[in-house]
């Protein structure tokens, strides 16, 4: 009964609370409008007539969402006047879901509004917004926004933060909040990186172009960077503001549900670092790419390199900004990898980061081989078949460019990673058996699809479709992708089939980052007879804060060659290990 009071009420809530805000942004952004209509001795934006169909409109969605939320919100919250109430109440699923929702869409709401806001007012700085621009929503519908949902954010992020504190979250009133939070922080922090681009590109454009085609001041700032800085502002707020209440959160361990153990933070980090690899690598390559053309059509630079370096300019500005993420994040990474207090866990942190690297650099190696190969067989095959011009130049500019990034940035990983599966903990991964079967997944499809092209090719040639160079091309192209696939496929079998040669002792522990904090050591087995000598102890502490604490403190100070581990037990088996321990 009171999880379908809850849904009712807060999702009436919910609906109510949409109404009221739109109507109240609408309200509102008529009046400023009309407001600078009167000051500016500007003509009304629209008739009387419509006017007033506007207000009527705003004005009943206000109505009827303000009497509709505050009925259900005061309802919704009468069970936290009861002391006995309150506190199930706050920790309700229904509850948290109701206002983490209401916080996330608000806080994106309010991130392209103030991204909006910022642009229009670098126009009007600039002198590229006029008055009529005003009266048709520049400046006052991203105000009548940021205001109007401001305040309700605002109000139910104190309404969270006040249940956090009586009733601290855990389970499914953590897990939404992570949402709420991570996904601000992806959007803003996306917002922020594209922002920086393609402002660094427009400089990087007014510093290369020509002198007689560049723009006064005025029409730059207020043009296509004005957009770009209101990105910039907007998503740098929405990030920091997201990321740092997620690091205030990680530095408290003693929470029901501490933060370091959040899966959910572990996805939005490897998600941010995939992009950010992706994105870098791929323009590195890029940068390469233009410079390789130069060096095979020299031609290129029969006007100089000012023909070469505007096309420089996105590609290493992309590298640049997505590359100072790439190390951020890295660095957070390998940071809670040192913070975490079991070895398994700790070691799994850093692998995650390390086969996604190596994914990424796989990828772009084999892409690079394929398109490498199809080329010099295409060439070989059919030495005077009709091409573009330069086509063989671009392309090996191109697949050459995907094979110098992907396979340094491949190796490098996969050589660490392989050396650390020289003992059973890493060979048996999680994360390295996903790594592996994706891989394999991979390559089988590719052979999948070449050969059903090169079927399809053949069967087309059997029942007399004309053959082309075009069509030769192609399958020269299946058939190097295909040589690929199986070259991968084979490797990464074997690695599976053969594990890694014991040339650490068994007992030895993965590589410690710089940085982390040292990890207890499994001892190696022993050369005689003597099997390892093992203690057992009862540690009691009122407050499981302080036994995790202990046990973290006890741990970093444990001499080499002990290894620690401590079970949370109920006294009555404790007692009987005690017991059992005692009994000859």
């Amino acid at each position: 009964m009171a999880t379908t009071r809850r849904v009712y009420l807060y999702g009436i809530a919910l609906v109510a609370l949409g109404m009221l805000v739109a109507g109240l942004a609408s309200l509102l952004e008529l009046l400023l409008q009309t407001l600078v209509a009167a000051l500016g001795g500007l003509p009304a934006a629209v008739g009387p007539d419509q006017a007033r169909g506007r207000v009527s409109y705003a004005a009943a969605l206000s109505a009827i969402g303000l009497v509709a939320w505050v009925v259900h919100w005061t309802l919704a919250n009468r069970p936290l006047a009861r002391a006995a109430d309150a506190p199930a109440e706050r920790r309700a699923a229904i509850r948290k879901l109701f206002l983490y929702l209401v916080l996330l869409v608000g806080g994106l709401r309010l991130t392209f509004a103030l991204s909006d806001l910022v642009r229009d007012l670098l126009r009007a700085l600039f002198g590229r917004l006029a008055g009529a621009d005003l009266l048709t929503g520049s400046v006052t519908h991203p105000v009548a926004v940021v205001a109007i949902v401001g305040v309700f954010w605002l109000y139910y992020a104190r309404v969270a933060r006040a249940d956090r504190a009586v009733a601290p979250e855990a389970g499914a009133g953590a897990t939404l909040r992570r949402w709420y939070v991570y996904a601000l922080a992806f959007v803003g922090l996306l917002l922020l990186l594209f922002g920086t681009v393609g402002a660094l590109e427009d400089l990087w454009a007014a510093l290369v172009v020509p002198p007689g085609a560049v723009q006064s001041s005025a029409e730059w700032l207020g043009g296509a960077l004005a957009g770009r800085l209101g990105a910039v502002a907007a998503g740098l707020a929405a990030w920091y503001l997201a990321w740092s209440a997620s690091v205030a959160a990680f530095e408290r361990p003693d929470e029901p549900d501490p933060e370091s153990r959040s899966t959910l933070r572990k996805v939005y980090l490897y998600l941010v670092l995939a992009v950010a690899v992706a994105w870098t690598v791929w323009n590195l390559g890029r940068t390469l790419y233009v410079l390789l053309r130069v060096a095979l059509v020299p031609e290129r630079l029969a006007g100089g390199w000012g023909a070469v370096v505007p096309d420089l300019g996105g590609p290493l500005v992309t590298a640049l900004v997505f590359g100072v993420a790439w190390a951020y994040h890295a660095r957070v990474v390998e940071h809670e990898a040192a913070r975490a207090g079991e070895r398994r866990r700790q070691a799994a942190i850093r692998w995650f980061y390390a086969y996604l690297v190596a994914l990424v650099g796989l990828g772009a190696l084999a892409v690079g081989l394929g398109g490498t190969l199809a080329t010099l067989l295409d060439l070989a095959v059919q030495p005077g078949a009709p091409r573009e011009t330069h086509w063989w130049a671009d392309r090996i500019s191109l697949f050459a460019t995907l094979v110098a990034v992907g396979l340094p940035l491949w190796a490098a990983y996969w050589q660490r990673l392989q050396r650390e599966a020289q003992e059973p903990l890493a060979r048996d991964a999680l994360v390295r058996r996903i790594y592996l079967f994706l891989v394999f997944g991979l390559a089988v499809l590719t052979l999948l699809g070449s050969g059903a092209f090169a079927l399809y090719q053949l069967l087309r040639r059997a029942l007399g479709d004309t053959w082309s160079a075009g069509a030769t091309s192609e399958l020269l192209a299946a058939a190097s992708a295909a040589a690929v696939a199986a070259l991968f496929l084979a490797y990464h079998l074997r690695v599976l089939r053969a594990g890694a040669p014991p040339l650490a002792p068994p007992g030895a522990l993965p590589a410690t980052p710089p940085g982390a904090a040292p990890r207890a050591a499994t001892p190696a087995a022993p050369a005689g007879p003597a099997a390892p000598r093992l203690a057992l102890a009862v540690v009691r502490a009122a407050d499981p804060a302080r036994l995790a604490a202990f046990e973290r403190e006890l741990a970093a100070r444990l001499p080499a060659g002990v290894e620690l581990e401590l079970l949370p037990l109920d006294a009555a088996t404790a007692a009987r290990l005690l017991a059992a321990a005692a009994s000859p």
